[in-house]
């Protein structure tokens, strides 16, 4: 089996669970307080990952090091968003399959960044994405007016997480071309610890009244991020972008069909159709997508 495959595969179930814990982590807690649990929780991951061999294995530290800080802190801050959306009674059964569009706004920024043309695959992609936006936005005639129309708190954060994912998979990508995977994930964490500094002295609402569960959910998804970024890294070492990208970020799907029967959420068919049109979307986003590292490279020489 193919290294990136496996990675990809581990990656994939990793972020699975992740998905699935993070409605429990944001009961009671402020997006902003799960951001700041989890990254005590992905420290200890990247104190090990000091001892590496591999640390050490770059071809441009200043280049890769400042990709992998903006990969910590977006990523860190589209975290912030997702929990917000969350708590804000966002349904993980959409919340997740929304978030999965992420790759449109490489696609998007590419003609601006790298000078490169929206092929007719990716138009369609982007067609196919707007459509399960919308499909994704439909409310249940029983559903109650805060959480519905396009609007609603909860898909507000959504597509704000949903835009700075997008510029996560730029940064990310970027880091592996220049540093090793090691490096990354240790960098990756000092991000969202700036992150966490920052929050902490601008976040007025920030409670620290801790509900346990939710507190040591946070924090063990912390893990899983460390975990998760660490393979991602490692299946975009020996992979293919266009192929790993669409590949690790199929686990809406596994986030579906555990958080319908799970939280008992509810999917009309509107919004089952947007589901699936929105997985399809950030496949078909992915499949043509040019190695946006080495375009980001490029334009770094």
């Amino acid at each position: 089996m193919p290294k990136w495959l496996v990675y990809s595969t581990i990656s994939m179930f990793i972020w699975a669970i992740w998905s699935l814990l993070s409605p429990i982590a944001s009961q009671g807690l402020s997006g902003s307080m799960v951001q700041i649990l989890s990254s005590a929780g992905l420290v200890p991951f990247a104190l090990i990952l000091l001892l590496s061999k591999n640390l050490k294995k770059h071809t441009s530290l200043g280049k890769g090091s400042l990709m992998a800080l903006a990969t910590g802190i977006t990523a860190g801050l589209g975290n912030v968003m997702l929990y917000n959306a969350l708590g804000a009674g966002g349904p993980a059964s959409l919340v997740f399959p929304i978030i999965s569009l992420a790759p449109l706004i490489p696609v998007l920024l590419a003609p601006v960044l790298f000078k490169e043309k929206i092929r007719g695959l990716q138009a369609f992609g982007i067609a196919v994405a707007l459509v399960a936006i919308l499909l994704l936005n439909t409310a249940p005639s029983s559903a109650p007016t805060p959480t519905s129309g396009i609007f609603s708190k909860w898909m507000f954060y959504t597509l704000l997480a949903l835009v700075i994912f997008g510029i996560t998979f730029l940064t990310q990508k970027g880091a592996t071309y220049f540093i090793s995977d090691e490096l990354s994930t240790v960098i990756y964490t000092i991000g969202f610890l700036l992150l966490d500094v920052i929050l902490i002295l601008t976040d007025r609402s920030l409670s620290w009244t801790i509900p346990p569960r939710a507190g040591w959910v946070s924090l063990f998804i912390g893990f899983l991020m460390g975990a998760g970024s660490l393979t991602l890294f490692a299946a975009y070492r020996h992979g293919k972008a266009s192929v790993v990208t669409p590949f690790s970020q199929l686990f809406p799907i596994i986030t579906v069909l555990v958080a319908v029967p799970l939280f008992h959420e509810h999917i009309d068919s509107l919004r089952g159709i947007g589901i699936v049109a929105a997985l399809l979307g950030g496949i078909i986003l992915s499949l043509e997508k040019t190695d946006v590292a080495a375009a980001t490279q490029a334009a770094g020489d």
